[in-house]
């Protein structure tokens, strides 16, 4: 690959970090944090409840960042945690009557957000962003693994 020039990861990251910025806001009008927005928002999209583990892992958040958003919510009326009855060490996390108008409404303002935001680009425009970031992702993943496997 040809040496990239560094204004472009400049503009990477400030690009990564604008529409970080611009969920920190959604989620600050709403009352809530990032993390806190996108976990209630998952929990109301799966429409079951979900372990600490399973929202940790699906959202690439440390568990102890999880455990903390998931106090926030408790704390709040948004949801309970108990025992999973399939394995006893593990907890469950379910959204209350509260939670689940909080997460619809709260989904429902992200989405709307970035359907306007979207909609600045073409369809195929936006299929080329989204496809590309994951085969970004993907990569980042690989490049990670592969340099953890040479420093074991």
């Amino acid at each position: 690959m040809a040496r990239l020039d560094h204004d472009l990861f400049d503009r990477f990251y400030k690009s990564w970090r604008g529409i970080d910025i611009a969920y920190d806001k959604i989620a600050a009008d709403c009352g809530m944090t990032n993390n806190g927005m996108t976990v209630l928002t998952l929990l109301y999209k799966n429409r079951a409840p979900m372990s600490q583990h399973e929202l940790s892992q699906e959202l690439h958040l440390p568990r102890q960042t999880v455990t903390n958003v998931i106090d926030n919510l408790e704390a709040r009326g948004y949801a309970t945690r108990s025992i999973d009855p399939k394995d006893r060490r593990s907890r469950v996390v379910t959204l209350t009557e509260e939670g689940r108008i909080s997460g619809r409404r709260i989904g429902r303002a992200m989405r709307e957000v970035e359907i306007a935001a979207f909609s600045a680009l073409s369809v195929e425009e936006c299929q080329a962003v989204v496809g590309l970031m994951e085969t970004l992702w993907h990569s980042f993943a690989q490049v990670l693994k592969e340099r953890d496997q040479d420093a074991s």
